[in-house]
């Protein structure tokens, strides 16, 4: 009888430290599981980004030195080196350097122009994706459309962020009555001919978004450019601000291209100025980036920083801080949808079911045809 109860003694204990181990054990793992991988490897990439202490960006004009600032406060163990300008200089100072064996620059900011024409085809970006590491950043379901947004043929390069939405037109008040326009066919109305003015689709700084909306439209196309700049008389001029003038004084009643700022000065000075509203017309409406799309150089020499930056930029802080700085006469708005917006702009943001048309997407980018189409129409 006492052998038995030894040898339960035994059993029962063996059992205890089963018990216990397997306890420990599942503790450990839970302990184990509590920080989450990315989250791992996100403190890990912050406290190398530190130790690289700086990220090169080249980026166009505009306030990012706020943007950047903003981003120096959370993390200020990263310093920025930076270039400003136009993307075509931009741009040939980074070939310039690569030809030199020089690669100085982790990332180009800007509109998706650029980095397309030239960055794109000479294969110098690194695909964006693999930088992404905050959850909140590659969830798409965030995002505009429930997807990320690009501007390259492969969906792999230029992150797309921002959307601009506006039209490109302007009028005269006291001539116009925007009752009148429900289609963009009703600029074609014979009241209007000889009444238009437009700044050379060909010079710098035209809005390409209104050629390529009309260009690529299937309501639109070559018949509209063929029509409107050939049988409309209108005035091509390579002064925005003469045209702006004519405009005010009544000269003409509708003028294309013109700068939105000049046109915002105007009527701030209460000429009988306004710009039409893009929803204005049953055509749709077009979406750019003027600004907000972000490519990755290769051969970077700051990787862990730009990992920072690039999460930071397209997280819900960063895009808040970017929207805010950003806002201008013309609505601007984040591609997440989780981020608020101005209540001014959010009549501007596409929803689903309207007719929109993505402008900074690839397949838009080519206006060759539409330029020959225009230079045709002027000379009959």
């Amino acid at each position: 009888m006492t052998e038995i109860r030894e040898l339960i003694k035994i059993f029962s204990s063996i059992a205890l430290s089963c018990v216990f181990l397997l306890y420990a054990g599942s503790v450990s793992v839970r302990a184990g599981e509590s920080k989450p991988a990315w989250e791992t490897e996100w403190n890990e990439t912050v406290e190398a980004a530190k130790k690289e202490g700086q990220i090169a960006v080249y980026h166009t004009r505009g306030p990012f030195d706020k943007l950047f600032a903003d981003f120096s406060k959370r993390y200020p163990g990263i310093k920025f080196i930076s270039a400003t300008g136009r993307g075509g200089e931009l741009i040939s100072r980074v070939m310039s350097e690569r030809r030199a064996g020089k690669y100085l620059v982790d990332i180009y900011l800007g509109a998706t122009g650029t980095p397309l024409d030239v960055l794109y085809p000479g294969k110098l970006l690194e695909p964006i994706q693999p930088i992404l590491v905050l959850p909140e950043v590659k969830d798409q379901s965030n995002w505009f459309g429930k997807r990320h947004h690009y501007g390259d043929p492969e969906g792999k390069y230029i992150f797309v962020f921002e959307g601009v939405v506006r039209s490109d037109m302007a009028y005269n008040t006291t001539l116009v009555e925007t009752k009148e326009f429900t289609s963009y066919w009703d600029l074609l109305k014979s009241k209007w001919k000889g009444k238009i003015a437009a700044i050379d689709p060909k010079l710098a700084g035209f809005p390409e978004g209104f050629l390529q909306f009309a260009y690529y439209h299937a309501d639109l196309g070559a018949k509209f450019l063929r029509q409107l700049f050939g049988e409309m008389d209108i005035t091509i001029s390579r002064d925005g601000r003469q045209i702006v003038d004519w405009l005010a004084v009544g000269k003409f009643a509708i003028a294309i291209g013109t700068s939105a700022s000049d046109i915002q000065a105007g009527m701030k000075s209460n000429l009988p100025l306004s710009r039409f509203e893009p929803r204005a017309f049953k055509e749709g409406i077009y979406m750019r980036a003027t600004q907000g799309s972000l490519s990755i150089l290769n051969r970077l020499p700051h990787l862990n920083a730009t990992k920072v930056f690039v999460n930071w930029l397209l997280s819900r802080e960063g895009q808040t801080k970017f929207q805010n700085h950003f806002m201008r006469i013309d609505p601007v708005f984040s591609l997440r949808d989780d981020v608020v917006v101005d209540p001014s702009v959010e009549p501007y943001r596409p929803k689903p079911g309207d007719k929109f048309m993505p402008v900074y997407r690839p397949e838009y980018r080519d206006l060759q045809g539409a330029y020959k189409v225009i230079d045709e129409a002027a000379t009959r």
